[in-house]
């Protein structure tokens, strides 16, 4: 299993195959309604498809991290693991325009009050919803995409 965070070559491989992963994303045609307008609102089913997607491509599991704002209407959910931070939806915030971060900065981060930072992000959590098989079906092609660089740079 690779080591998400020992050393910058890593760190330049998992931003390369996460920046994949977003690009698969923006591609759209995906029936899980949540991504209907990514980034905007999808950050955390975004969570736990690229957690899985990690866990799958041996990048190890990421803990699911989830917060808010002052403002209640503002949430976000990223992942973490070994102090660094990855979000690939904090650009749906008009303070963020990089679509991939992979940072060990927390200033931005900090900024939502924590509700859970503990268990690992995966597909499990989203497979006991209503839309299991959406979820599920939006996977398998995410990793297809991915795999293939079916339509990616």
């Amino acid at each position: 299993m690779k080591h998400a965070a020992a050393n910058s070559q890593d760190q330049e491989a998992l931003k390369a195959v996460v920046t994949r992963f977003r690009l698969a994303l923006e591609l759209g045609d995906l029936p899980l309604v949540s991504l209907a307008a990514f980034p905007h609102g999808s950050c955390g089913d975004v969570c736990e498809l690229l957690g899985q997607f990690l866990i799958d491509s041996g990048f190890g599991e990421w803990r699911y991290c989830s917060g808010q704002r002052d403002d209640s209407f503002f949430t976000h959910a990223w992942l973490e693991r070994d102090g660094l931070i990855l979000d690939i939806t904090a650009d749906q915030f008009p303070d963020i325009d990089q679509p991939v971060l992979l940072t060990r900065d927390r200033a931005w981060h900090n900024q939502f009050s924590l509700h859970e930072c503990r268990r690992a992000a995966n597909l499990d959590h989203l497979l006991f919803q209503d839309f299991a098989a959406d979820a599920e079906w939006t996977y398998r092609e995410l990793y297809r995409r991915v795999s293939d660089r079916a339509g990616l740079p």
